[in-house]
């Protein structure tokens, strides 16, 4: 008989600006902030930080999953 593994792969939830930026393929973390400021990615602040957290979900959202 066979062992069988599963390979689980985790993706975040959240990145940062700077991570988000290169998540999407794009050089400027300005353009990430810009799209937060206009709504079209979800963020929020780390607690306690000045850190913005990007939603990869509405990473996804936003680019239709056409990476």
């Amino acid at each position: 008989m066979m062992d069988q593994v599963l390979h689980i792969t985790a993706e975040p939830i959240a990145l940062r600006v700077k991570d988000a930026a290169r998540y999407m393929g794009v050089k400027d973390p300005d353009y990430v902030r810009t799209l937060v400021d206009q709504g079209y990615l979800r963020a929020r602040k780390a607690p306690g930080t000045k850190t913005m957290l990007i939603s990869v979900q509405s990473i996804h959202d936003y680019l239709g999953d056409r990476r």
